[in-house]
């Protein structure tokens, strides 16, 4: 805890001595002032959006933006016309002189943060400095590491997320919150906080200190839930509004989402309350929203009234997985690959549990990295034996008026204590594996969702390869084959393609020995860019692969070229043939599970990643030494329905994969009938796709590198 309370005392106290040196008392901040940042890229390539709306009042007015970063060590700069100055004796340098009003302005792209954890950055406006210190025009915008820690390019990630929830015990509810908020600031870990409109009204009326917290941490992200009595929540509908047209029912929810809803009539009262309400307060963007929790035949009516009011993330509880980067009814749905609700085992190790989490989500159809684990509790799992709407709404009648007296009983110390044994568990675990997991709360996911765009757009690499066994009878004809490849290479140059498609060839040590015209094969093909993987069914053959194929007048790549995920491991170290001449592999492509292709064998995932290891192959490791290139299922008809996908903007990692593999003796792609001439046809419109790119599985590796790293497997 000390890391944390030093970080956060000297970042107070340079900024305080800042504002000190100004010179002028504080007044309240100008009404309708707000500003943050919009963040994409991971925290080792982050890119930062300054985005400013001046008050009501000063609007275009002639103004000065000010920008300031307190670091770690409490050393103080300033954004300045030149860029990023040390501050001495207060002299905070002004950024931009602007007509004030919404202001849209970047500070940072592409930047290794990972070591700043604990930076913040903030922004206002004035006339001088003296004018923003004396109205309190700014705000802390940014926290380095507080919506996003941990492992920079981590292919499995973290959420924590806290609904809060029961008004039977609203003092428990407080204490429990406030303990969270500690327990995140020590272990320096992001945290949702999940409120609903009766929460938010409640700790803004009885416990300020407790709202203090909660809009101040860096830790925490402020979100939103629906919960009965609102009668728009899934099999709620006591007002009947699953009969009114859907003008109507919008109107409805917004009206109930700008006003609090009275508990007992369960009608929106005069006060301000509800969604609108939360999107005032500090750390409430991008404030996720319960929209989907609506009934089903008000789903849209509820997002459009969520989206009407500012909203841009849902969540949603589906049968499935949801990968980042999903969206419907024009909102984004919080990613999560596995629930993992941990008030359910206490007694059980949280390093388990979470554990098997990502061991399930590695595992599920359809999932794309990075894989997230969604940790969730409730305020009364550490107090209450049941939640309080569900005991006052869902136990009792579903009409009005409700008796809000009704309470559960309260859990004894014992099963208190082993909950928060639990969650602290779970939080220790996390802190001590952050060399290789993330961890996100809403602002967080938002950055992550941002990746692929701040470098560019995601962009998925096509490859062709062929593998020749050492099987005589499946050995290919060399004229047929040199044919083939000229036509090959020079298929695919359209539209914005550079070049035309890219192939590689993996050929075992038998072919590369026996073969007649191996090596006319090898210089005549090498010169068209097909380039020579290292492919061999035993791993004393590869480095007699790469010895032979340079023999041969060729120059071997370090792909491993097939290969059982069993081999995984020993391929970190170098191979040496019995002449001495020394192969490392660097790419593995065309993982398999056993021997012979049998059913199920083949990876077929698509995208790249790093192997943490022989038996947790599909998981990624941020440090590893090995680069695993996808197939994305190896056809025409799989590969292009990926581009196709991908081109509809859901695939948010930068760089993705998918290789056509194509049989030696028929020259088809593997499984199918498609030849050369289907291959150039199919190449003239996947070639034609926003986001392909021709690149052979050696520099689709590279490409991955080049682009931070950031795992993007897609399970089959």
């Amino acid at each position: 805890m000390a890391h944390g309370f030093c970080t956060r005392w000297l970042a107070r106290a340079a900024l305080a001595w800042l504002l000190w040196a100004a010179g002028a008392p504080a007044l309240a901040a100008p009404a309708g002032f707000s500003a943050w940042v919009d963040a994409s890229g991971p925290k080792h390539r982050t890119s930062l959006t300054l985005q400013l709306q001046a008050g009501t009042a000063d609007q275009g007015r002639s103004g000065a933006l000010f920008v300031a970063a307190v670091l770690p060590d409490g050393t103080l700069y300033g954004l300045g016309a030149s860029g990023w100055v040390p501050v001495t004796n207060g002299n905070l340098p002004a950024w931009q002189q602007v007509t004030l009003g919404r202001h849209s302005l970047p500070l940072l792209t592409g930047a290794d943060l990972s070591a700043l954890d604990g930076a913040a950055l903030y922004a206002g406006y004035g006339s001088n400095l003296q004018d923003l210190v004396a109205r309190e025009a700014y705000a802390r915008v940014y926290t380095v590491g507080g919506g996003l820690a941990g492992a920079p390019a981590a292919g499995d990630m973290l959420t924590f997320s806290i609904n809060v929830q029961d008004f039977s015990y609203p003092a428990e509810s407080a204490a429990t919150v406030d303990r969270i908020i500690s327990l995140h600031e020590q272990y320096r870990l992001p945290v949702d906080i999940y409120l609903s409109d009766t929460m938010l009204d409640l700790y803004q009326t009885s416990y300020p200190a407790l709202m203090r917290r909660l809009t101040s941490s860096p830790y925490v992200g402020l979100n939103y839930h629906i919960r009965p009595p609102k009668p728009y929540y899934n099999g709620f509908d006591w007002a009947g509004l699953t009969s009114l047209p859907v003008a109507d029912q919008t109107a409805a929810i917004r009206n109930y989402e700008t006003h609090l809803t009275d508990p007992v009539t369960g009608q929106p009262s005069a006060k301000a309350g509800g969604y609108a309400q939360l999107l005032t307060l500090p750390n409430a963007r991008p404030a996720i929203t319960a929209a989907f929790q609506a009934e089903e035949s008000l789903l849209d009516a509820s997002a459009a009234a969520f989206t009407g009011l500012g909203a841009t993330w849902t969540l949603a509880h589906a049968v499935g997985v949801l990968n980042l980067g999903e969206s419907g009814r024009g909102l984004y749905i919080r990613p999560e690959h596995y629930d993992l609700l941990l008030f359910q085992s206490p007694g059980t190790a949280a390093s388990t549990l979470i554990d098997a989490g990502f061991a399930a989500a590695h595992a599920a159809s359809g999932a794309r990295a990075p894989f997230f684990v969604g940790v969730k509790m409730h305020d009364n799992d550490f107090f209450a034996t049941r939640s309080a709407w569900l005991t006052v709404y869902m136990d009792g009648s579903r009409r009005p008026p409700w008796n809000t007296a009704t309470k559960a009983t309260l859990k004894s110390a014992a099963d208190q204590a082993a909950q928060w044994t639990l969650y602290e568990g779970a939080l220790k675990y996390a802190h001590e594996q952050r060399q290789r997991l993330g961890i996100a709360n809403s602002a967080g996911i938002a950055q992550l969702r941002g990746s692929a765009a701040s470098m560019g757009g995601a962009v998925l690499h096509v490859s062709g390869t062929m593998h020749i066994e050492s099987a005589v009878t499946n050995w290919p004809d060399i004229d047929a084959l040199i044919a083939f490849f000229r036509r090959a290479t020079a298929t695919g140059k359209v539209g914005s393609q550079a070049t035309a498609m890219k192939w590689s060839i993996g050929a075992d040590i038998n072919w590369l020995e026996k073969e007649p015209r191996a090596g006319e094969v090898i210089r005549t093909l090498a010169p068209l860019g097909v380039e020579f993987d290292v492919h061999a069914h035993s791993a004393a053959d590869r480095a007699r692969c790469a010895e032979r194929i340079t023999a041969l007048g060729g120059s071997p790549n370090t792909v491993a070229s097939g290969l059982i995920n069993t081999e995984i491991d020993a391929l970190r170290s170098a191979s040496t043939s019995p002449a001495g001449t020394r192969w490392q592999a660097e790419t593995l492509w065309g993982l398999v599970t056993s021997d012979g292709h049998t059913t199920g064998a083949d990876d077929t995932a698509a995208g790249v990643w790093r192997p943490r290891s022989s038996t947790d192959w599909k998981a990624h490791d941020p440090a590893g030494s090995l680069i695993a290139v996808g197939n994305g299922g190896r056809t025409l008809s799989a590969v292009e329905a990926l581009a196709t996908k991908m081109a509809g903007g859901s695939h948010v990692q930068p760089v993705y994969s998918a290789t056509l593999n194509v049989a030696p003796k028929t020259l088809t792609i593997v499984g199918t009938s498609d030849g050369i001439t289907q291959i150039e046809a199919w190449a003239q419109r996947v070639g034609a796709l926003s986001g392909v790119k021709w690149n052979t599985i050696s520099a689709t590796a590279s490409a991955f590198k080049a682009a931070a790293g950031l795992p993007s497997r897609v399970n089959p």
